[in-house]
């Protein structure tokens, strides 16, 4: 799976619209599509944003990880991964 395929099943997933998206992030609207639709690759400082977002890795979005799980978030919070 692609980037940008990744970038639009994590905004799905999180019942989120492209406008919201722009909302929450700064990302222009029509960015963020050419992003989703695999046309721009977006560059790290927006995959950061974007990572953060969804509650994913960096790596999970360039494809270096196969699967994501919440366990980043519990580890930023201080939590153990399990």
């Amino acid at each position: 799976m692609e980037i940008g395929e990744r970038l639009k099943q994590l905004r799905i997933k999180r019942k989120l619209t492209q406008f919201e998206v722009e909302e929450l992030t700064g990302i222009n609207r029509s960015t963020l599509s050419l992003y989703e639709l695999g046309i721009r690759v977006p560059p790290i400082d927006k995959l950061m944003q974007l990572a953060l977002l969804y509650k994913v890795s960096i790596d999970y979005l360039c494809g270096i990880e196969k699967s994501y799980s919440e366990d980043v978030e519990k580890v930023k919070q201080g939590e153990k991964a399990q």
